[in-house]
């Protein structure tokens, strides 16, 4: 059976954060946020690693007696995941819920940024990652203002890319939030793809 014209390969592209990954809260269907959006507009598998709740440091670790997922510097089973895939992109979104443990665990989470993206940089050959960090609003607080540091500072010293102008895009709206103020909805997520989509599409992968 001859192969059509339009068929082509489909790079694979993991996208490793939170909820602002998984659509938790205001999406309206699962196709509906941002990872989904590139990944159908430029014909990438997407494969999402994410947890809602997740950051460098927040809900990395075994459960807890609560059956909650606990804090961790050293657990490393999301990316280990996203290393074994051996994917074309990864999208690194991770920052926000760190905050409520900066001022005790602030050297715990530096060193889990720098692991993180130590280790895709260097595991994963000719592969791209890209990375992000998603706050409601651009005007960030002292601790927010520091991991976001952090991360740039981190992301600039390895060579990767990172997108500031996807963590401008929704910038407090409420046209672009859902009702807890915090989580982007349908608009929020098309705001996102929009803003990281010229980067994505020019790694030509």
């Amino acid at each position: 059976m001859p192969t059509p014209d339009q068929a082509r390969n489909h790079p694979t592209a993991v996208f490793y954060g939170d909820s602002i990954v998984t659509g938790w809260r205001g999406t309206t269907a699962p196709r509906a946020r941002w990872p989904s959006i590139m990944s159908d507009t430029l014909g990438w598998r997407e494969v999402a690693l994410a947890i809602n709740g997740m950051g460098y440091y927040r809900r990395r670790g075994p459960r807890d007696g609560r059956g909650e997922l606990s804090p961790s510097s050293t657990d490393t089973t999301l990316l280990d995941a996203a290393i074994r895939l051996t994917p074309d992109v990864v999208v690194v979104c991770l920052a926000a819920n760190d905050l409520q443990f900066m001022d005790e665990h602030g050297e715990d989470i530096y060193a889990s940024i720098r692991r993180d993206l130590t280790r895709l940089r260097e595991e994963l050959h000719g592969a791209h990652v890209v990375v992000t960090a998603y706050f409601p609003t651009s005007d960030l607080s002292p601790r927010a203002a520091r991991i976001h540091e952090w991360i740039t500072t981190t992301s600039s010293d390895l060579g990767l890319t990172y997108v500031e102008q996807f963590r401008l895009a929704v910038n407090g709206s409420p046209q672009l939030l859902c009702d807890d103020g915090v989580h982007p909805n349908d608009a929020g997520h098309a705001a996102l793809a929009d803003a990281i989509l010229p980067v994505l599409r020019n790694l030509r992968i």
